[in-house]
Parts: structure tokens; C-alpha cells; sequence
């Protein structure tokens, strides 16, 4: 009998004597009531030890299962692992050797495991442990494992070194072909707006895309390099396996979120649908061709976009629960940073909401009338919730915050002067040694010279103030609302007929602090209106 035939039948003895120490007490424990032991045979995981055999440990199994493995290394052999089932469990040889036994306790009911499984699993992963060890006492092995190693790296190299140099034509290359096409492949009209921005992110994707093939390019480099040598081989197959479960879980991910997703779009579409139905009847009731209600021109814009508002939000909290991620703890914190960000900032633009819908559906200002607010006065072009456009005489445009316009004075001069018409007004101030009634009737025909001046209802003059030096008389009409000739050109050409009528009249236009009347009245004659003035 040979020395390994002896040396078999002791550690077989040995394993049984102590499979029997305990007596008839083979304990069945579940993973959550002992603790874990597992076996690292040359960094992998042959087998986890989770109930004891008999008096023996977990832990203590563990350990004498691996002395066994690592003395049987040291022996020759072909590294032939097998199972065999016993009474006790399922022992695991190496050559013919018991190595260590897998009882029911091993196994994890809840994951619907068996002994016979994890007896067969661990058999396998105990090969590969031999061969791998046989593997790293090879000098030539390591030798062919750098070499290969060295080919991988350098083609990884030079991958990155053609990705670099092409991935800049790449992008010239699409943004040529795109721009060529960009006509056939976006509707008439929409290029133009549009055309740029595909422009710019198809360039940005192909950016991306080299980026993505470099990156899966260093990531799979790295597995191998490491798969080929024994010590590193479990890191590399670690790095593909996770590479694959992340792959895997993302098409997972995709495919399980695919009906939620269809019901949100299914959601956002019958939304978009309202809020078009929505602007078509607002737009009809806005072009007087519908009357609803309380709804008439004035209000229904407003209306309309606070519908549409409405109609969208609605769809947004339907659709939330069916978005992809939604249920996350992610999704849910970074939904919670965002309503609490608006919650803080429109704080300010709910107050200019509210005072654009005081002025829209009290009335105070509509578009076309003529209007002073604060220190600005023109055309209302615009009112909408946030803020009201005017636009002066000068052509200048106005944007004034609801909240200012809803807060101040507003003179509104078109209100009660009729449809294409709006109220003008100025001001003189004549000494009291002028008439009033001469003053009267020069004001009137300087305002009867105006073409854009209305004589029906007629102008007239109003004394607003007996002043310690001076009368204060106030002229106002009416006058007609015309592109080509707004309201600040017209009160120009009224205050021009006034000069005129009163240097005519040689009623000076003046309202000084003085002790005495200047030597010579400050008139211009007619005779010098072209001219210079005279001394």
C-alpha cells in the first residue's frame, strides 16, 4: 500500500469520526440565527459554513476544511474534484480525498437553496482553486500572462490613440451630412429654428459616443489583464460580471418601465389635446366671434393661459406616479429640493400672478388704451399676468411689473374719450395782466389748428389755480388715435399752435417770481418765427 493510498484513507476515517462525534446531532440552522464561515481558497469563495456539524463550529469548520485543501495542494494530483452524498450531508472530494461535508444547514431556505446545489457549486469553484494555484507555481505561465497582457494594453492604446484622432473628424463629418439634410429631414420652418440645435447635439452625441466606446474600451482591458493571472483572475471576472448585471439591469429597468412610461406619454398627449381645444375656444372668444359667460376679448387671454396652466399641472401630478424612477428614494428627495426651490422663489411671482388677474378682471387697463402709470405713459400692448407693456410716444417699450402697476395711480386717457380716440391735455400759466378770456379763446384756436384735434366734443379750458403770481389754465381735448402720428407728436404740435397764437396775440407766456414787468415783452413776432429772434 503506497504512502497517498494511506494518507486518503486516514483524512477519510478522520472526516467521518468527526461527522459521528457529535452522535446522532446533525443541526439544520438557518443563515439568520448563526453565523457565516466562509471558505477563501486563494481569493475565491468555495463554500460559506452556516451551521455547525456536530460540536464543530461554523468557524471551525471552516478552518479545517481549508487545511485540508491547502495540504492537498501541496500534493500531486490531477485535481479531480466529486460529491458524494452521506447521511449527514454532501462531502466534497479533491482526488478522491474528502475535503469538507455540506450539510442542510447550509443552505438558505429562503433563497429556496439545497445542499445538493451548493455541494456541486463549490466542487466546481474548488477546481478552479487547483488550477489556479498549479497555475501561479508556473514561471512560464506568468511569462505568457504578461505578454498578453502587454498586447492587450498596447491595443488599448492605440484604440484610444485613434479614438482621439478621429473624434473630431467624426463630428465634422456629421455635422457636414446633417446640415446637408437638414431641409429633408426636419418640416418646412422648423430647420430654421431648430436646425443649430440638431446641429450642436449631434455633434455633443458623437462627443459622447467616443467617450463611451473609450471607457468600455479601458473597462474590459483591465478585466482581462487581470483574468490573466491567477492571484488577479476572480477582480476580472468580478469587473464583467458587474458589468453585465449593470447592463442587465438597466434593460430591466427600461423593459419594466416601458407600460408606466406609455401611460405618462398617453397622459401628457390628451393633455396637450386639451390645452388645444382650450386655445382654440379662448381665441375665438378673444376675436369677439364667441361670447361665455363673463368671458368676453379682455379676459379671455388670461383665462385662457390660466387653463392651460391648470390642464398641465393636473397632468403632471397624474403622470408622476407612472415616471420611470419616480418611486426611488432619489426621485422622491429631488422632488422634495424642487417644490421646496419653487416654494421659496415664487413667492414674488404668485404676488405678480395675483395682481395681473386684479387688473385683468377688474378691468382697470386694457390693451390699446392710453395710459400713465407712475412717471410713464403710452399704449397698452400687452397685459399678462406677470408683467404690463407700454409703448410711448418716443417708440420706446415699457415693461412694468404687475405689482408696481397694481400699486400706483393709473391715469387711463382713452377709458371714456371713445373708441380710437384718447384724452390730451397741457398746461400753461399766464400773468394776471392776460385776459382769462383772451387766454381762453387762444388756447381753443391754437387747439382747433391740430388736425388730429376732434371738434366734436369740443376742447375747452379749465383754470386749475390762482397762484400768487401767475393763472394756471388747462387745456383738453380730444383727439384720434393714429399709427403715423401718436400722442406725444400731437401734444408737440399743440404746444407749437399755442407759442404760435400767443406770441401772435403778443400775450407773453410766463409765470416769474418778479418785482417788476421786463422792460420789453417776451414775445417773438410772427416776422421772426423763421429767423432769429429779436433782442
Amino acid at each position: 500500500m503506497t504512502i497517498r493510498t494511506v494518507w486518503k484513507t486516514f483524512l477519510r476515517y478522520a472526516l467521518v469520526a468527526c461527522a459521528f462525534s457529535g452522535g446522532q446531532a446533525v443541526m439544520a440552522a438557518e443563515t439568520n440565527g448563526t453565523s457565516e464561515a466562509p471558505l477563501v481558497i486563494g481569493n475565491r469563495t468555495v463554500h460559506v459554513f452556516r451551521a455547525p456539524l456536530g460540536a464543530i463550529t461554523p468557524l471551525e469548520r471552516a478552518a479545517v476544511a481549508k487545511q485540508h485543501i491547502e495540504t492537498a495542494f501541496d500534493q500531486p494530483g490531477e485535481g479531480w474534484t466529486s460529491v458524494e452524498g452521506t447521511a449527514n450531508g454532501v462531502v466534497v472530494a479533491l482526488d478522491g480525498v474528502p475535503m469538507f461535508t455540506v450539510v442542510e444547514g447550509d443552505a438558505r431556505s429562503a433563497l429556496n437553496e439545497r445542499a445538493e446545489a451548493l455541494a456541486n457549486e463549490a466542487s466546481r469553484t474548488l477546481q478552479k482553486a487547483w488550477l489556479e494555484h498549479r497555475e501561479h507555481l508556473d514561471p512560464k505561465r506568468h511569462l505568457w500572462a504578461a505578454g498578453y497582457s502587454a498586447a492587450i494594453l498596447s491595443a488599448l492604446f492605440l484604440l484610444l490613440w485613434l479614438l482621439a484622432k478621429t473624434s473630431h473628424r467624426l463630428q465634422s463629418f456629421i455635422t457636414r451630412r446633417l446640415e446637408a439634410r437638414i431641409d429633408q429631414l426636419l418640416p418646412s420652418g422648423v430647420g430654421a429654428h431648430f436646425g443649430d440645435l440638431l446641429l450642436t447635439t449631434a455633434a455633443r452625441a458623437a462627443v459622447l459616443l467616443v467617450w463611451l466606446i473609450g471607457l468600455i474600451a479601458v473597462f474590459l482591458a483591465l478585466a482581462q489583464v487581470l483574468s490573466r493571472f491567477a492571484l488577479t483572475r476572480v477582480l476580472g471576472e468580478q469587473m464583467v460580471e458587474s458589468l453585465q448585471a449593470s447592463v442587465m439591469l438597466a434593460v430591466h429597468a427600461v423593459a419594466t418601465s416601458l407600460p408606466g412610461l406609455f401611460v405618462a406619454v398617453l397622459i401628457f398627449l390628451l393633455a396637450r389635446l386639451s390645452t388645444q381645444l382650450s386655445r382654440s375656444l379662448f381665441a375665438r372668444i378673444a376675436a369677439g366671434r364667441l361670447r361665455w359667460g363673463a368671458l368676453d376679448a379682455h379676459t379671455a387671454p388670461v383665462t385662457g393661459q390660466l387653463v392651460s396652466a391648470a390642464i398641465w399641472l393636473f397632468a403632471l401630478a397624474m403622470a408622476y406616479p407612472y415616471l420611470p424612477g419616480s418611486q426611488t428614494e432619489a426621485f422622491k428627495g429631488l422632488s422634495v429640493l424642487l417644490g421646496l426651490m419653487v416654494s421659496i422663489g415664487a413667492s414674488g411671482l404668485i404676488g405678480q400672478v395675483a395682481s395681473g388677474l386684479i387688473l385683468v378682471f377688474t378691468r382697470a387697463l386694457r390693451v390699446g388704451e392710453y395710459v400713465r402709470i407712475q412717471d410713464q405713459e403710452g399704449t397698452v400692448i400687452h397685459l399678462g399676468l406677470l408683467v404690463t407693456r407700454l409703448r410711448t410716444g418716443m417708440g420706446e417699450e415699457i415693461s412694468l411689473p404687475n405689482s408696481l402697476v397694481n400699486s400706483q395711480v393709473t391715469r387711463n386717457y382713452s377709458r371714456d374719450a371713445g373708441k380710437g380716440r384718447c384724452l390730451i391735455e397741457t398746461t400753461i400759466t399766464i400773468g394776471y395782466d392776460a385776459p382769462w378770456r383772451q387766454v381762453h379763446a387762444l388756447l381753443l384756436e391754437a387747439a382747433a389748428t391740430v388736425q388730429t384735434v376732434c371738434s366734436k366734443p369740443e376742447p375747452y379750458v379749465v383754470q386749475t389755480a390762482l397762484n400768487d403770481f401767475y393763472v394756471s389754465y388747462r387745456l383738453v381735448a380730444q383727439i384720434e388715435v393714429r399709427a403715423d402720428k401718436p400722442r406725444a407728436r400731437v401734444l408737440g404740435e399743440l404746444h407749437a399752435a399755442i407759442q404760435d397764437a400767443f406770441n401772435r396775440a403778443g400775450v407773453q407766456i410766463m409765470s416769474p417770481h418778479y418785482l417788476g414787468d421786463p422792460a420789453q415783452p417776451k414775445v417773438v413776432p410772427e416776422g421772426h418765427w423763421l429767423g432769429t429772434p429779436p433782442p
